[in-house]
This record gives structure tokens, sequence and C-alpha cells, in this order.
């Protein structure tokens, strides 16, 4: 009974609340606390409505649970917030009662239906179902109203200064009236009735709370209530009609729902989004004008209808497109037009690897590319893709004295090897050798190997050396294994290795573009990391070779636990543990418990690196995420790894970033860089301890000064120390098995 109990106060506080309150906060598509707050609190200004949403969403959210719905789903208010407004609706409409509750129960069931249903229908489609399960179960009810002798219709969403009397007598009627009677021009005041109206309030108290709650919660949002409220407000004086209804039951509520969803929570924010907003609003208005019209025969108030569809029509006009093009669909939704922003543009820079199928350099040391891509002698047209390569001296020449010989040529006979796993399904081995100076154009490619990678990803290397192959076709072959020697076959004028990718198993079949994973190009003594990149013509470039102690100690596989014993300045040292988990998409993360954070992170075998953080910002897996969010794991200290913060991971100051969030859609002035690389080994050579730096800085308009710093310190194949120092912040870690 205690484990029952227990599990019960746990569901109620990880799924209920959360559940409840982003039902409020969603209706704005956020996933806030305090905006849900202050939501809840306005609905309250009808008391029976405000009761009604509340009753009704509780009563959507244990049935759901119960009945073992998507629980994410369902914490995200996904699943209830229909039923907010639904009850809210029904509440404003109706007098309180037995008969009432009942409605109200079944409506709120029937939106949960509606809700369940229609996701799983539209989601298929990549589309939303928006509010249309709250105009269903309220029309529902309403139209069939009169039969209801029991069910009497109420007049407090008129009269609602008599609900403020009843609650808090003259002084709060007294607020409300000095509220409602500001001084204010016509335009600002109906466009905080027209937010007030989102809730089926009609006063300037809600919709100025409403408006200061979403300007403290997103910027941008605000900025885009404010372009939807506008784009309506010409337009109807364009057309002449009537602005006072805009505060008529949700009838203004439609054009900033339209602006906020398409500018900035569908589509990641930009100049673009705003624009489409600006277009779709007047667009709206008149969808709104002729569906009040038709619906008028029926007495059936429109709500947010005209918002559900135009937004939906719009959403699945873009996913139509076969570009994408200046308008980006939301990749991954964190219900805030700033998160969306910032983390869609830190993506698109550094999880170019996500795109690709990773491939290594083909061959042992550093070669040179005699002719990249759109090359001046072979790579043309279909086969412009290609690569070749060979190997020099430091006179740039490609052989010895005698240049008659294949054997005198540096790369003649060097191991060609696997750029990754995969299945040969080719293999060219009876070609004679050419000699240097001659091409033989009947056998174009010479000996070859093909190997499949994925379904449409294959890789081809020409010109090899006969008898010398080391596979066979059908092999399955590992990254790295040698597939033959390098020779001078084919239409090859003298030893070289020609590479390409191309989609299908066609010996010469046209070319693909597609990057190398990572490689290091040599520039003036100094080795560059180029990562998913193509090497050009003349670049020297070899692949990156790993550590063990940096592979090991970053070798997070699912089930392993990492402890901790840490210390922040002037506290006592406190336990962290973290456990590695992977998810339903194969994703892994650093999951700490006792704060309920989360640190999601790729390990490629080159490279380690962090994805998306969630959870407490002061929490030891916090700082680990910061000082290691990139780690090269090859061992070289002359190379710094430089990659780019989320402006919501790393903030500013508040003021700056509020600045920055207005303009960030247009323009982005703030950026937070980090870099790390190591400042110390015990040995230069396959060291057994290795010390890494950290730095992160924040750059204003290009003026840049450091945010943070930080150090890890790698031994016995583990991360034995870390610490992290900011201005506010000192702390330093080690790992539990170290005492």
């Amino acid at each position: 009974m205690y484990t029952n109990m227990k599990q019960a106060v746990i569901t109620f506080r990880e799924t209920i609340i959360p559940a409840v309150l982003n039902s409020y906060s969603v209706v704005f598509f956020f996933n806030n606390k305090l905006l849900a707050i202050v939501l809840m609190i306005i609905t309250f200004f009808n008391f029976y409505a405000g009761l009604s949403g509340l009753i009704a969403v509780l009563a959507v959210i244990l049935i759901a649970n119960k009945m073992g719905f998507d629980k994410t789903l369902l914490k995200q208010g996904v699943y209830s917030f229909n039923a907010l407004l639904t009850g809210i609706g029904l509440g404003t409409f109706f007098e309180p009662g037995i008969v009432f509750f009942v409605i109200l129960l079944l409506a709120a069931l029937f939106s949960l239906i509606l809700s369940v249903v229609l996701s799983g229908w539209l989601s298929k489609y990549g589309l939303p179902f928006l509010s249309l399960p709250f105009v269903i179960a309220v029309w529902l009810i309403l139209l069939p109203s009169g039969q209801f002798t029991n069910l009497g219709l109420t007049q407090r969403n008129v009269f609602w200064m008599n609900e403020m009397y009843a609650i808090g007598g003259k002084p709060l009627l007294d607020f409300f009236q000095t509220v409602d009677n500001l001084p204010l021009s016509k335009i600002i005041v109906v466009y905080l009735r027209s937010m007030s109206s989102i809730f089926f309030q009609d006063n300037l108290l809600a919709g100025i709370l409403i408006a200061v709650t979403l300007l403290v919660t997103s910027r941008i949002a605000f900025l885009l209530s404010l372009t939807g409220f506008i784009s309506a407000w010409l337009f109807a004086h364009f057309l002449g009609s009537d602005m006072a209804s805009f505060s008529f039951y949700n009838i203004g509520a439609n054009y900033i729902l339209v602006a906020i969803a398409i500018g900035g929570f569908f589509i990641i924010p930009s100049r673009f989004s705003f624009l489409w907003a600006v277009l779709l609003v007047p667009l709206t208005s008149l969808i709104l004008l002729f569906m009040r019209k038709l619906l008028g025969n029926f007495e059936l108030p429109l709500f947010s209808l005209p918002f559900s569809i135009v937004t939906i029509l719009f959403v699945y006009f873009l996913l139509l497109r076969i570009k994408p093009g200046k308008l980006v669909l939301t990749p991954v939704q964190h219900f805030s037009p700033e998160t969306n922003l910032y983390t869609y543009i830190n993506n698109v820079d550094r999880l170019t690897a996500s795109k690709y199928f990773p491939l290594q350099l083909p061959f042992w040391g550093e070669w040179t590319v005699s002719q990249g891509y759109n090359g001046k002698y072979t790579h043309k047209g279909e086969w412009r893709n290609a690569v070749d390569l060979v190997l020099v001296d430091e006179a740039k020449s490609t052989h010895g004295l005698l240049s008659n010989q294949c054997e005198n040529y540096y790369c003649y006979n060097k191991p060609v090897v696997a750029p990754a796993d995969g299945y040969v399904v080719d293999v060219v081995d009876n070609i004679d050798d050419n000699e240097p100076g001659k091409v033989n154009t009947d056998q174009n490619w010479g000996n070859t190997i093909i190997i499949k990678h994925l379904d449409d990803l294959f890789t081809q290397m020409s010109h090899l050396r006969a008898g010398t192959f080391k596979v066979r076709t059908g092999d399955f072959i590992k990254k790295g294994d040698i597939v033959a020697l390098c020779g001078n076959s084919g239409r090859s004028p003298e030893p070289h290795l020609h590479f390409q990718s191309q989609t299908t198993s066609l010996n010469g079949a046209k070319t693909l573009e597609y990057p190398f994973a990572y490689f290091l190009q040599k520039v003036n003594d100094k080795r560059l990391l180029r990562s998913f990149a193509i090497p050009s013509e003349g670049d020297v470039i070899a692949n990156v070779s790993t550590d063990h102690l940096l592979t090991k100690a970053f070798d997070f596989a699912p089930g392993t636990i990492l402890k901790f014993k840490y210390r922040e300045e002037k506290s006592e040292e406190k336990e962290s543990s973290w456990e590695v988990f992977t998810d339903a998409y194969n994703n892994k993360y650093l999951y700490c418990f006792n704060t309920k954070s989360a640190a999601y992170f790729i390990n490629d075998g080159t490279m380690f690196y962090f994805t998306a953080f969630y959870g407490d910002h002061k929490s030891l897996l916090y700082y680990f995420y910061l000082t290691a969010y990139k780690i090269l794991l090859g061992y070289y200290p002359n190379i710094e790894i430089s990659d780019r913060f989320p402006l919501q991971i790393i903030r500013p100051n508040r003021f700056s970033l509020w600045i920055h969030d207005i303009i960030a859609p247009f323009y982005q002035y703030l950026e937070t860089q980090y870099s790390n690389k190591p400042v110390w080994s015990d040995t230069s050579v396959n060291p057994s301890s290795i010390k890494l730096s950290t730095t992160i800085t924040i750059s204003s308009f290009k003026n840049r000064k450091t945010d943070g710093e930080g150090f890890i310190l790698l031994a016995e194949n583990k991360i034995k120390e870390f610490s992290f120092e900011a201005s506010k912040t000192i702390i330093w870690a080690q790992s539990s098995n170290a005492f």
C-alpha cells in the first residue's frame, strides 16, 4: 500500500501537475510555469468559468493518464488544453449546477477523444490539430442547448463586474474599474481586450496581465502578437469592418494566435516568417468574415476556428514543398520561439554529422589532392565530384629520379583502405598497370573496388594494382581495412588513387558530392582540423588518429555510471552520479537523478560532443556539459576545437538578451563561443594523463569577453577531475573512485 501511495504521489508531482499547468500555457504554444499560473488566475476573473476549465482539465488528464496515453504529450498539455478551453467556454455561457457539470465532463471527454484521434490522424502528415476539438466540443453543446431545459444560459459574461464584487467586494470592483478606464488609445485598448478574449475575458486587466507575462516569457511571441494584431487592425480599416468586434468571443485572438503560430512556433522565427504572419492575418480576416456569416445562420460563434484552419493549411502547404526555401519548419519543438531559433541556428552549424554517414580518407599517412572536384583533366560533368590522391616529397614531386617506372612513384603499392564499414559489391582485378605517361582509355577505371555503405551510398576507388586485392565481392569490411594497393591501371597517366561517392553500384556511376567526416589539413607546417568537408586541389591531408586515453575516457556506453564528489566555493562537499541511457530514438544521454537533468551527446569515434541539455543550470552535470561540450578524441596539442552554444544555454545579462531576442529574427549580434585544447600531458606519445582546457566567451558586435573557464584531467582511462569557473561559480569535481 505504501508503494502504491508513493507511486501516486510521484505521478501527481511529475505528470499531473505539469500537465495541468501546461494546459494553460500551451494555448500560447509554451510550456512555461509563470505564464501558466498567470493564465490560470485570469480564468478565475469569471470564477465559475475558471473553475469549469480547471475541472475539465483535471478530468481529462486523469482519464488520459489512466488509459495509458503518451505521457510526454500528456505532460506537455497537448491532450488537455482543448478541454480547458471547452470548460471555460461552457462556464462562460451556462449557469453552474448538477446538469451543467455532467454536460461539462461529457464535453471535456469528447474534446479528449477528438484530441487523441485528430493527433493520431494529422500527426501522420506532420500537422497539428490545434483548437479544433474545443470548437467542435462547445458547438456540440451550444447548438442543441435550447432543448436542455435544465441547463440555463448565464449573463455573467456580460455582467462580469458583479462577479468581481461578489469575490472581493467594492475594493476589488474599484480596482478593476480603474484599470478598465485607463486613458489608453483605442488601438491599445482593443489589443488588450483581444488578448483577454483568448480566455473568454473582456477587460483590460486580463489583457495587460497576459501581454506583460507574454513579454516576460518570450519577446518574439510578444512582438508577433503585436504584429498580428496591427496587421488585422490595418486590414479592418482598409475594408471598413467593425473593430469593436475584435474582443468578441476570440475574434481578435485568431489574429494574434495565427501570427505567433506561423511567425515563431511552427516556423523558425525570421524576417520571412514575420512577413508571412503579416500576409496570413488578412487572409484569416477574410475567412473569419466568411465563416461568421455562414455560421451565423446556426447562431454558432467562430471561436478560434479561423486560426486553426489557416495554420493547419499553411503548415501543410509548406510540407508539400520540394525545397525548404527561406521558411524553415521547426524540426524539434522546444515550446519557445527563442529556443527554437537559437537551437536551430546552432544545430545547422554544428550537427552536420547527423546528415551524413561518416567516411574517412581511404589511405594511411599524408597524401596530396592532385585533382579535386571540377578538376581540369577528367573530373567533368557527371564525374565532377571526385578526388585524385598522390604522395609527394618536399619538392612537391610525385616520384623519385626516374619517372618512367611505376615503382618510383611514392604512392605506388601503398595500402588503400575502406573509408567506412560496408559490403564489397564489385571488384575489377584483371587490368595491367600502364607505363607512366600512357593511359588505357578502353578500360577507363582500371582495377576498381565498389563498397556499399547504405542503400543509396556507395564509394568507388579506382586505378588499383592488379593482384593486390585483399577482399572479394560479397565480403563485409570494416573502416580502415586494407582492400588493395595503389596502382596505375585504366585511364591513369601515373600512379594515383581515384576516389568518388555515388548512389548506385555501377562502375563509373554518376558521382555524388559528399564530404569526408574528419581529416587534418597541413597548412604551413600547421595542422587544421576539417569536419565534414571536401578537400580541394593541392590540399595535403591525413586522417585523424584517435588517442586511447581520450577514447576510453569518453566512451559512455549505455548503463555506464559516473560518480563524482564535488565542492562549490564556500560549500560542503557533495556527491553526484549520472547514468548513461538511450532514448526511443537511439539517442544517448547522461541523466542525473538528483536534479532530473539530461545532457544528450554523440560519440562518433573521432569527436565527442553534446547536442542538448535539459534541466537544472546549477547542477554538476550542467557544468560538465559546458566544460566537455566538444572534445576531439585524438591527441593534438596544437589543435584547438571551436564551437558555439545556443544562446539559451549561456545567457548574457537578462536585459541585453531581451533586446537581442526582439532583434534576433532579423539580425543576431550576440554569440557564445566554446574552445577546447590539450594544455598538458605526461608524455608526448601515448600519454597516460592529459589535461584539457576549456574557454567560453561571449561576443557582442564582435567584442569578445571571457565568460567561463574549465579544465578536465584524464587519467586511468577515465575523467579523473574537472573544474569550471565563471563570475559567480567556482566548482571542482573528482571521480569518486579516486578517493
